[in-house]
């Protein structure tokens, strides 16, 4: 049914001044002071405010307010002239005098910018007397915003365009009918120069709006249409403290949902419903707002942000301080920290407690995008330069085995900057090996609080090494103390345990008792025959078992041990002398699915990731976190455990998000693993920054063996699964192609974001991807081709009826022919090496062919490296001579290792490559990671999972998470190095990148 009410338009301003009177709301203290300042003759007026508090928007009422037919007021903008010089800006002033003013030109001279720099003076002496004539008894008053652009508050401010600033102040003095009103974004602490420059002049805070003018400006502008409840203008008011810019974006969506539900009455929970829209919307204002302040101001923030989660959570009516905080965290108080929460409250962000963000609305924004841990490391920028120096000539005296040397300069690292992380392990692994254990434990312990997913293994492990001295000094008491602490950390640590019943059997009072022989070695024995492995570490058993061997001496238990053949199911470790069971995988779909409760991967051996397994399996969430995060320090390079440990922590904190990542384990391991390092990534840092409003990530791993049917399989078990909010993957197009058809055509069908299907054939309501369409890959292979190298004939190896190959084929020949091109095309299937000279050879003399392109799927890239062989060894110059080229799924170091020198020259159209600029942060980022470098796969499996956190909200559902996916919007910053937003048809903008292969090595294309 037609409604009137959904076609007005939305009155709610976001973002740019308000010119219509009828549209601005309170400021009326304001406004009566500026007038009564003027008719004193006040001839310098500064306001200043917050960013977005609608300064602007009161310098544009000043005109409709304060008596028009005694004043004449020009508005002018300073934001775009902070590298303007005097004679520039007094040009555009006079040009904005005469024309806002209705002036006519003819007859006023304005004064050039070249005769202004020839005579300054000319504005004030010949121009202004002309103005003062035409607008008769009034007087001239000039608006001008934004002006602390070009004020940077340091001794020089004098100096700072040219001298604006003093002319200003000596034209006023010379010029009676002259006035200035002013607006800075800044507080005047800030601007203590520019206020001593302009000593007599009045300074007013533009503020927060009273509750009377926050009410009126929630409902005035839809008056007749929305009917706000006031429990709803209430919860405004709370989230906002009458902030005008919040107020607008809120009121704004509220008006976007009502208009779509047809729902005129306004409820508070529509409110909260709105708010993570209205935060994405005023992410601009918002990060405005944080550029603003000081690196200390951001820290001291996020944790007054912290502290107020916490208490929330425990229900307490006071915030921690924040200061005690960030000491929790490993921060060292520094006095840019103390002064940063005068500064918060001077400026007006906090409340009279200085423990609580003002803004509500700001607070969750805070915690959405600047969680703690993720600030606390920018305090690493102080004296960062000579800190990084100090570092590196500490590093080069340890490498020459100068440990006294080296642990010198880095404590004077650490005296220069003593919260620069990154010195710590090394500092901490100095003074372990120097034996000076309290300082190393100290440091260990620090380290411990700024990252406990990097460093708490290393603390366990010094604190055990500590203790292991202190035991053989027979100082017990302190021994226990070390050993009780790891246990504290990780209360279930085999080694430790062992460690404390030892010193338990050391303490007993006959100074001749000895270990039995007996009891003692009946329980470890037993003990070690219950543990799977799944439960013990090799090190722990290794540990068990040189116990055993000493307490055994002459029993013979160790060779019976060793000659004994182990029950079915278990295998033999450490030398052969113990059984352990091994993980069996039953031969069914849901044991191709786990979030941690199975390995996918069973051929890499990770006796902690076992143990994780098993505790994850018996829903001992806490133990499985522990075994977990050993797994993922024992082989650094596996994503699975990362995966497993975050979801350990998922399920610790209750009510995960879930989001599936299908990957061919099965078929292409390798491939496998590149996936879900991208997806680890995402997921960690997600988590590791808090998540969303506390809950965190889960991913739950599929494999599909890259196979069509299991795909299929396993797309209707996820479907199946109501925890799965959406679904990265499938690898190929060809499975992708099978599942995409089966989550579209669900009652509630699921989202799937793919990061290596490129096929333009692949389309879909709930399908999207984050690798370039074949569309562009193919355009710009065909671009390059014809532009680059003035080729005209190719001949095209490819897949007849695999739909990636086909398709690019396809994209490359439309747009090469458009560019007068030929291609020919030769079907790689049930090709040998003998038919690749034959066919390489008629390509060349019937077809008079350029160039070959090789298009194969994954499983025909051996036989496509067989073509660039053949190439490179024909005895045919002309085929030797032929231009290669190919697509990503090339793009692979098997190819490099193959191809040899047969490939040299090989030009590959791929996704993403980590040597283009834009890539090179998270490249980087992503290698310290898994300690080595990493592949296009990696880079696109993290934006897919990146797109999808961005689409998470509170109580998602799979058709809310869809509906966000379409709304998108990632910067470069939070993605592998490119903008990613989706199109009408779920594609991304990103371009693909060429490569070449030179000296056995992918490199950039560097275009001609």
């Amino acid at each position: 049914m037609y409604d009137a009410k959904c076609m007005i338009p939305n009155p709610y301003i976001v973002g740019i001044p308000v010119n219509e009177p009828n549209k601005f709301f309170g400021r009326e203290s304001l406004l009566s002071f500026i007038e009564d300042n003027l008719r004193q003759n006040i001839k310098f007026i500064l306001l200043h405010g917050h960013r977005r508090i609608g300064k602007s928007s009161v310098l544009k009422q000043i005109p409709n307010r304060i008596a028009p037919s005694e004043f004449a007021f020009v508005h002018y903008d300073l934001q775009h002239h902070a590298q303007s010089d005097l004679c520039e800006i007094l040009h555009d002033v006079s040009e904005e005098i005469v024309n806002q003013l209705d002036l006519n030109q003819d007859n006023i001279k304005l004064p050039t910018q070249k005769e202004l720099k020839t005579d300054v003076n000319i504005f004030s002496s010949h121009f202004l007397p002309q103005i003062y004539k035409k607008i008769g008894g009034r007087k001239l008053v000039l608006l001008l915003d934004e002006f602390d652009v070009i004020c940077d508050d340091t001794n020089n401010i004098l100096e700072k365009g040219l001298g604006l600033f003093p002319y200003l102040e000596k034209l006023l003095k010379q010029q009676e009918k002259l006035f200035i009103i002013s607006v800075a974004g800044r507080h005047p602490s800030d601007l203590k120069n520019l206020i001593k420059l302009f000593r007599s002049a009045p300074y007013q805070e533009i503020g927060f709006l009273d509750e009377l003018s926050a009410k009126r400006l929630i409902r005035n502008p839809t008056q007749g249409v929305l009917e706000y409840a006031q429990d709803a203008i209430t919860a405004i008011v709370e989230l906002t403290a009458g902030h005008p810019y919040f107020i607008q974006v809120i009121c704004f969506n509220i008006l976007l949902v009502a208009k779509n539900n047809k729902n005129w009455i306004v409820t508070r929970t529509d409110v909260e419903n709105v708010i993570e829209k209205a935060i994405e919307q005023a992410e601009g204002g918002l990060a405005w707002f944080w550029d603003g302040l000081t690196i200390a101001e951001k820290v001291v923030l996020s944790a007054i942000v912290e502290s107020q989660n916490n208490a929330i959570h425990k229900v307490q009516r006071y915030p921690e301080e924040p200061l005690s905080l960030l000491k929790n965290y490993g921060v060292i108080q520094i006095e840019e920290l103390v002064q940063a929460i005068n500064q918060l409250a001077k400026k007006g962000f906090l409340d009279n407690t200085e423990r609580r963000v003002k803004i509500e609305f700001v607070r969750l924004w805070l915690a959405r995008r600047h969680p703690l841990r993720q600030e606390i490391r920018e305090l690493e920028k102080f004296e960062e330069e000579e800190v990084h120096a100090l570092c590196k000539a500490a590093s080069q005296q340890n490498k020459k085995e100068k440990k006294q040397q080296a642990l010198d300069i880095y404590n004077q690292a650490l005296a220069l900057n003593p919260n620069h992380f990154p010195t710590l392990i090394p500092l901490a692994k100095l003074n372990l090996e120097l034996r000076n254990f309290d300082k190393a434990l100290q440091l260990y312990e620090r380290a411990n609080q700024v990252d406990p997913i990097s460093n708490k293994e290393a603390l366990l492990s010094a604190l055990e090494r500590y203790g292991s001295e202190l035991t053989t000094q027979r100082q017990y008491t302190q021994a226990k103390i070390q050993y009780n602490r790891v246990l504290e950390l990780q209360p279930d640590r085999i080694s430790a345990l062992q460690r404390l019943k030892e010193i338990k059997s050391f303490e007993s009072p006959s100074p001749y008792q000895s270990i039995s022989n007996s009891n003692y070695q009946v329980e470890i024995k037993n003990k070690l025959q219950t543990i799977s492995a799944q439960e013990i570490s090799l090190k722990t058993i290794a540990a068990l078992a040189g116990i055993i061997a000493l307490v055994s001496l002459g029993s013979g238990l160790v060779f019976y041990r060793w000659a004994t053949p182990c029950r079915p199911g278990q295998y033999k470790v450490v030398n052969g002398i113990f059984c352990v069971a091994g993980i069996t995988q039953q031969n069914n779909i849901t044991n191709n699915i786990s979030q941690g409760d199975r390995t996918l991967f069973p051929t890499i051996r990770n006796p902690y990731r076992d143990q994780g397994i098993k505790a994850f399996q018996q829903k001992n969430y806490q133990q499985a976190v522990n075994f977990f995060a050993q797994a993922v320090q024992y082989n650094r390079n596996d994503p699975e455990v990362l995966i497993y440990y975050n979801n350990a922590l998922a399920r610790q904190k209750d009510s995960p998000f879930t989001i599936a990542v299908v990957v061919p384990v099965g078929s292409k391991q390798d491939i496998a693993q590149e996936m879900l390092r991208g997806v680890a990534i995402a997921q960690n840092q997600f988590n590791y920054n808090g998540g969303f409003n506390g809950q965190l990530l889960e991913i739950a791993i599929a494999d599909d063996r890259n196979d069509t049917q299991q795909a299929k399989q396993v797309a209707q078990q996820l479907l199946d699964d109501r925890s799965v909010l959406a679904v990265i993957g499938h690898y190929s197009s060809e499975a992708t192609k099978v599942a995409l058809y089966e989550y579209q055509k669900a009652a509630e069908p699921l989202a799937i974001v793919s990061p290596t299907s490129s096929s333009s054939q692949l389309q879909g309501e709930t399908f999207f991807k984050t690798t370039p369409s074949n569309i562009k890959e193919g355009e710009q292979l065909a671009k390059y081709i014809r532009n680059q190298l003035g080729l005209t004939k190719v001949v095209i190896f490819y897949n007849l009826d695999k739909a990636y190959s086909d398709n690019l084929r396809e994209e490359f020949t439309k747009k090469f022919e458009k560019l007068g091109g030929q291609s020919s095309i030769i079907d790689l299937a049930g090709m040998k090496q003998q038919d690749a000279d034959r066919k390489l050879n008629e390509s060349v003399s019937i077809n008079q062919v350029q160039a070959v392109l090789l298009f194969p799927e994954q499983q025909f890239t051996r036989t496509a490296l067989g073509i660039a062989k053949a190439k490179a060894e024909s005895n045919n110059p002309r085929v030797r001579s032929l231009k290669l080229l190919g697509s990503s799924t090339l793009y692979d170091h098997t190819t490099l290792k193959e191809g040899g020198n047969a490939i040299e020259g090989l030009v590959l159209t791929i996704p993403w490559f980590r040597e283009a600029p834009q890539s090179k942060n998270f490249a980087q980022k992503a290698a310290q990671q898994w300690g080595g470098q990493i592949s296009w796969r990696t880079a696109t499996s993290y934006d897919a999972t990146q797109a999808l956190i961005q689409a998470l909200s509170s109580n998602p559902s799979r058709a809310t998470v869809l509906q966000r996916l379409r709304q998108v919007n990632l910067s470069p910053q939070q993605t592998s190095g490119d903008q990613l937003q989706f199109n009408s048809q779920g594609e991304i903008q990103m371009e693909p990148v060429l490569i070449k292969v030179e000296g056995s090595r992918f490199k950039p294309l560097l275009k001609n």
